[in-house]
């Protein structure tokens, strides 16, 4: 894609995102449904590391307990993004999805978020413009 317009990058992103749909939906939809609380976030940060997996982006996991850090290179020189989630959810008991066991429930919005990173991820990565961004 090298030599591309910003507009014709840009507009790669978003059909790479809109081709995810259904894929970020249901992740989104998978972490709600699935709430762990801080530091105990060991499903939700494997269903990340899967993620960057099957998109070949080098990731470490296990930082501060259950951090996952992927790494999409450009190949050159010049500055990086970084797309953060938060993978915990809250203690609320009275919840109508809490987990039963821990009390555990996505009322914090961390789904969504989390959705968003893996949609600015997946555009990124599947549109194969990563070659064209950052200063040669």
């Amino acid at each position: 894609m090298r030599g591309d317009t910003t507009k014709t990058l840009k507009d790669a992103v978003c059909e790479a995102v809109d081709r995810s749909r259904d894929e970020i939906f249901s992740f989104a939809e998978d972490v709600f449904r699935h709430p762990e609380l801080g530091f105990k976030e060991t499903r939700t940060a494997a269903r990340v590391e899967n993620v960057l997996r099957d998109l070949a982006v080098p990731y470490r996991s296990g930082l501060a307990l259950t951090g996952v850090k992927g790494v999409a290179e450009t190949g050159r020189a010049g500055p990086g993004v970084a797309l953060m989630g938060e993978l915990d959810s809250v203690l609320v008991p009275d919840h109508p999805l809490a987990d039963p066991e821990t009390g555990a429930a996505h009322a914090c919005g961390h789904p969504v978020q989390l959705a968003a990173m893996l949609g600015a991820g997946l555009g990124l990565v599947r549109s194969g413009v990563l070659g064209d961004l950052a200063a040669g």
